[in-house]
Formats: C-alpha cells, structure tokens, sequence
C-alpha cells in the first residue's frame, strides 16, 4: 500500500500500485508508470472521476475503485486499450451509459451502488465472464445481454427484479447465478429452531473469515462440547442479505453433507447462526478464483487427489445437490472453495450466502436454473482432475469424457439433473 508520500520516492517501473491517501482527485505522479501498471488499486479515496487521458497506461489491466464517490462510469475507460477488469463496488452509481468501458472487458464489478437500469447496448460486451451487480435497484436487464454468451458467473441478488427473461437461463456458459433477495425470489420463512442470545456463548477463537460474516468456535454457557458460531457482517452481504442466506441453509434441511444448524442468534445488533464445529481434520478443498483464473478456484501448489478419492468427493457433490434441488434451492456458488473434507474424503458443502430460493420461479426457469448448477459441477470436476497424476487423468478422461460432454452441453435443457447424474456417476 502506498502513500503519495511514498510513491514520490519510488523511482522504478511498477507493476502493480496500491494507493489510499484520501484522494479527491487522480493524482498526476501516477504517471510516471503509464508503460508499467497493470493493476492499480485506488479504492477507499473520494474520488468521482478520472482523467480524460487514462488511455495513456496501455497496459493497465485492471482497475480496482471500490468505496470511491462516483456517481457515473467515466467513458475514458472504454479507451483503455488492455483492461480486462473494472471494480466500482460501493460508490453511488446511478448512471452507466452506452459504450462507457471497453469491449474487451471480462470481469465487472458493480456491486452496492444504486443502478436502476443497465445500458441497452449492455450486449457489446461480448467477453464477459464474469459480472456483480447485487446490491443495486435493477427491475430489468437488456435483450441485448443475450450475446454475453461467454457469461460464467452473474450475481444479480437483492435488487428489484420481479421476474427475469428467460434467455438468462439459457446461456450457454452460465454456471454461477444468484438471484435471491429479489421480489421474483421469496425465501419461504424456515422452521422456528432454537434461538440464542450472543452474550449465551463465550467466543473461544476466530476460525474465519469471509465477505458475509466471521466464525468462531464458541461454546453455549457452561455447555463441554464447543460449536461453530457465524455472524454476519451486516444486514447485507455481497450475495443478498443473511436472512435469506439463513433461512435456505435452514430450509435445506438435513443432510450428511450439509454442516447440522443448532440454533440461531437473536437479540443482536446483527444476525447469526450457530452450528457443529466442523473437526479440525477438515481443511478448504480449493482456493478462490484469482485475476487470471476469473471464474476458476485454485488450489494450493503440491495439492493432489487420487481418482479413488476424487470419485468419492464426486458422489458426495452430486448427492448434496440433487438434496438442494429438491428442496428448490440452487446454491449459486458450487465451487471447491465452498467445501470442507478430511483425509477420509467425507465433505461439507457451505457458504450459502449466493443461494436462490426457486419455489416462486416459473417451472421451466426452476428447471434450467438447476441446469445450469449442472455445468458448475463439471467445472469442479475438470478443476479436480487437475489435481490427479497424469496417468490417473488420463484415466479419467477416458471414463468422465461421456459425463463431462452432457454436462457442458451448450443447451442447458439438454443437460441432465443432479438426480440422473446419480445414476450415471454409478455406472
């Protein structure tokens, strides 16, 4: 992180500049590294525009200006010849006008601002993959963002949608959609459970953290065994709200792959939940996506799998989700960087804060929605052959081949459902 200060005294080229000095304008020594920056991060400033010569830094890449003061996307950018990646979350974006950013980009970020519609020529933007609009007052998306058929993942949650096209389940490469917290997405009221107030546990040690909210193992009063408690950040998250991540988790029910809910918090500032302690034998099965992997996890360097154990992962994914779809919940989020297993390859899947509750959805869409769920498993499983030996990937290339070609079929409709893949996954 730098200092205006600091980055005076720097005199090399820069790739890569953090800075946050309560900035109010662009400042003009960031010039000095127009032909090396390519990630420049200038979030938590009050800024509300940028310079008509932006263009100059031609291999700028990527641009982070989260929690900023802009009101509208400067139209520079659509001249920035290399950047592939735009970041405005939580300023007060009310206006984005046709051909603002470059048609070039791959990943936008406009999470937490106040757009009540996107530009009809939304659909030039053929290289997105991957795209963060909750958080605003959307009711509406272009036709023409039928041609974002390179779209991997699309977070639409707590807006004002009261219905959607239904060209939005049919993209070719979607995997990824949340759409809760949205009228055309109630979240049916859960079961009552126990409920707890905060000062009833004593917190043990932190044990995460993640964009929602921070876990701890805790223990209820005088209770021996210690449990996991998750409270959330606040009333909004960058997938919707925690109500609604608490009630899918709730309706989701039991299952042997699903970490058991043991009460909920109430009187409190925010809200909570409390939960098994996962043991400490299980460890994060991936790692998120990075800049250049977009919408692909990562994984630790030495990490491997055997194709025993990554067929036994396996069925344990297809279980857990063919539960979820049951009980009309898509999980929005079906990635390794969800799961939880230990060395004798049992599995939890969590992190439900992207989840969609489906019931009010038109039976078609509540059936391409699952689909599209399908091709997010076929991208775990393709991530999880990378882990395998090269002999035990060629191995399962060969007996995967037929399952991963029906579950990546361009036509979601044509897809099969966690249910048949149950099937298939036995043969």
């Amino acid at each position: 992180m730098f200092s205006l200060a600091t980055l005076a005294q720097h005199t090399a080229p820069l790739s890569r500049i953090n800075l946050s000095d309560g900035l109010t304008e662009f400042p003009a020594e960031l010039y000095r590294f127009t032909d090396s920056l390519e990630i420049l991060d200038l979030s938590g400033n009050q800024l509300s525009d940028l310079p008509a010569d932006l263009h100059r830094f031609k291999k700028l890449k990527r641009l982070f200006l989260t929690s900023n003061n802009f009101r509208h996307i400067p139209a520079v950018l659509s001249h920035c010849p290399a950047l592939v990646m735009v970041s405005f979350k939580g300023n007060q974006l009310s206006q984005f006008a046709e051909a603002s950013l470059p048609q070039q980009l791959e990943w936008l970020i406009l999470t937490d601002n106040q757009l009540t519609e996107l530009p009809k020529d939304f659909g030039r933007y053929t290289k997105l993959r991957k795209v963060a609009l909750a958080g605003n007052r959307l009711s509406a998306l272009p036709d023409s963002m039928q041609q974002c058929r390179d779209l991997g993942l699309l977070r639409l949650s707590l807006n004002s949608f009261e219905s959607f096209p239904d060209w939005l389940f049919a993209l070719p490469k979607l995997a990824w959609l949340a759409l809760g917290a949205n009228p055309a997405c109630p979240v049916p009221e859960a079961q009552a459970i126990t409920a707890h107030r905060l000062s009833d546990y004593q917190l043990l040690q932190k044990l995460g953290e993640g964009a929602s909210g921070v876990i701890y193992q805790a223990r209820f009063e005088q209770d021996a065994e210690p449990v996991a408690l998750k409270q959330f950040k606040g009333w909004v998250t960058s997938d919707g709200c925690p109500q609604d991540e608490m009630n899918n988790y709730l309706n989701a029910g039991e299952h042997p792959n699903l970490i058991a809910v043991k009460a909920r918090l109430k009187d409190c500032d925010l809200p909570g939940l409390v939960m098994e302690l996962v043991p400490a034998s299980f460890s994060v099965l991936g790692q998120p996506p990075s800049f250049d992997t977009c919408t692909r996890d990562t994984f630790t360097q030495g990490q491997s799998l055997t194709l025993v154990q990554l067929k036994q992962l396996a069925e344990q994914v297809v279980r857990v989700m063919a539960h979820l779809h049951q009980k009309r919940i898509c999980h929005g989020d079906l990635y390794a960087h969800n799961m939880l297993v230990n060395a004798g390859q049992q599995l939890y899947l969590g992190d439900f804060g992207a989840a969609t509750a489906l019931n009010d959805l038109p039976q078609q869409q509540q059936q391409l929605f699952c689909k599209l769920e399908v091709r997010a498993f076929a991208y775990w499983l393709l991530d999880m052959q990378s882990l395998l030996s090269a002999h035990e990937a060629a191995v399962f290339e060969k007996h995967y081949a037929a399952i991963l070609q029906c579950c990546m079929q361009s036509e979601p409709g044509n897809r099969p459902d966690f249910d048949e893949l149950q099937s298939l996954m036995s043969l």
